[in-house]
């Protein structure tokens, strides 16, 4: 009898670590650069959510954001592996440039773009949580994107 409750009890703790393992693997870490490699800033990226205005069986409504005089729209997210980020207004001499990382920080891709659609591909990827950063010029914006 003593044994089977020691077997019971064990199975609890580690069901219960794997749970807290997972709670606490929901945030990642995010950096910024300057034009020299140099880092510039860290942030938190909380991990843990889904969207709010994402419902099921409803179509995501694209994420809308200001980067300077910049509208930056990124659809579908999250996305099955098709995405688009539409880059509309702002001033034409800035570099335009999309970069892609993976939830460890590595860079999957890295584009100069101009104003308009862009397609991402992202089908290759594993479902995962990735970051999205959209740079122009010295501005920079970052985007949460999941990938189902």
């Amino acid at each position: 009898m003593t044994h089977m409750y020691k077997t019971k009890h064990y199975l609890l703790l580690v069901f219960l670590s794997a749970f807290t393992l997972q709670g606490m693997a929901q945030d990642m870490v995010s950096y910024a650069y300057d034009q020299a490699g140099n880092r510039i800033s860290r942030r938190i990226v909380p991990l843990n959510s889904s969207p709010a205005h994402v419902k099921k069986n409803e179509q995501p409504v694209p994420v809308e954001e200001q980067l300077g005089e910049r509208t930056i729209k990124v659809f579908p997210n999250p996305t099955k592996g098709a995405l688009a980020v539409d880059i509309t207004g702002g001033d034409d001499k800035d570099e335009l440039r999309i970069i892609l990382y993976n939830a460890d920080g590595k860079q999957l891709q890295n584009k100069k773009v101009e104003q308009g659609t862009t397609p991402i591909n992202m089908s290759a990827y594993p479902v995962a949580y990735y970051i999205l950063r959209v740079m122009a010029g010295e501005k920079m914006k970052e985007f949460k994107i999941v990938k189902n």
